[in-house]
């Protein structure tokens, strides 16, 4: 019986100090601390700033294509990414360019807290980049990291901005 009662206090104790630390807003200190780490993504497909159904993603790490992500009713998709590895996206529709999003999931190490990533993905019909160097077609559209500055998961606007002017056939932009 004494066991009993020693275990059931030790439970509460266990149980108070987890509850302290999760209105502190996080249970680890330091990523080494806890096994599992992930970015979460939430994925919306638009064509025109709509938002479209009927488009499939497959997920890829390194060269190995992990496979289709499931499509929501909604016509959103939603991911948890390993951290510390490089992940391309790439979403399909028929009728429209295929697109492809390169993530790097890298956090600095001392990281613990970070926000989900909003990924939202425009669509181009097939077509429209008649005359564009197939060269710049097959690079991701999007180069999505962590920044320190910015506090998230951010794609890169210069390399985004490079690619979208190369693709609309209309400037010679250079690094």
């Amino acid at each position: 019986m004494r066991h009993i009662v020693l275990a059931t206090g030790i439970l509460l104790c266990l149980t108070e100090v987890a509850q302290a630390q999760a209105k502190k807003g996080k249970l680890v200190d330091r990523r080494d601390q806890a096994e599992g780490w992930y970015l979460p993504i939430h994925g919306q497909v638009m064509v025109d700033s709509k938002a479209v159904d009927g488009y499939s993603v497959e997920l890829w790490k390194g060269d190995e294509r992990l496979g289709d992500v499931a499509v929501q009713k909604k016509g959103d998709f939603h991911l948890d990414l390993d951290i510390d590895n490089n992940f391309l996206i790439r979403v399909k529709k028929e009728g429209y360019e295929d697109k492809l999003v390169l993530i790097d999931t890298s956090l600095p190490p001392d990281l613990v807290t970070y926000p989900d990533y909003e990924c939202y993905v425009n669509l181009i019909p097939r077509g429209k980049t008649q005359g564009v160097d197939p060269f710049y077609t097959d690079f991701p559209s999007a180069i999505v990291r962590y920044s320190v500055d910015m506090g998230g998961f951010y794609h890169s606007e210069h390399y985004l901005e490079h690619i979208q002017t190369k693709v609309a056939g209309y400037a010679q932009a250079s690094f």
